[in-house]
């Protein structure tokens, strides 16, 4: 594992498959976390008021970004998808089971960009390619405690 100031690299690791119910945002870049918190917790509603049961961290699947915009899928995993009635922008999938290389960064998350970086630099070195939408895990957040200092983070690379 490599440190780089708060970011550490976790190396190549199996990420494995799960079902999710996710919202698909579009937004600028300096309203994506605002954005992100108040879907997670409308997705949360979702999960409650339907009696979905609930399997694993939030992630956020990216499906495009510029230097100004973000078009992701915030999701949460679920045991299943079963028959319900979504409405426009909500969907239940399968993200896949696949190979990844990730770092991790401890505390509030305020530079995604540096951690796409250093994924970058060992794409490069490992020479693999991105064969699938890069992606986050909130493995500690602020539906978990409100003190930024305990939140965990992991942006991953699917590679192969």
């Amino acid at each position: 594992m490599n440190s780089n100031k708060s970011f550490t690299y976790e190396g190549k690791q199996l990420h494995k498959g799960r079902y999710y119910l996710g919202k698909i945002l579009s937004t600028s870049k300096k309203n994506f976390d605002k954005i992100k918190n108040i879907e997670f917790r409308n997705l949360e509603k979702f999960i409650e008021t339907n009696k979905l049961s609930k399997q694993g961290e939030r992630f956020i699947i990216y499906t495009s970004q510029t230097e100004t915009k973000v078009q992701a899928i915030i999701a949460i995993p679920l045991k299943n998808c079963p028959e319900l009635d979504l409405s426009p922008k909500l969907v239940c999938n399968y993200f896949p089971k696949q190979d990844v290389i990730g770092v991790t960064y401890k505390e509030h998350l305020s530079n995604r960009e540096e951690g796409w970086k250093i994924l970058d630099k060992e794409l490069i070195k490992l020479n693999k390619k991105i064969f699938n939408a890069p992606f986050e895990v909130l493995w500690v957040d602020s539906s978990q405690t409100k003190d930024s200092s305990k939140w965990i983070t992991s942006l991953y690379y699917p590679i192969r």
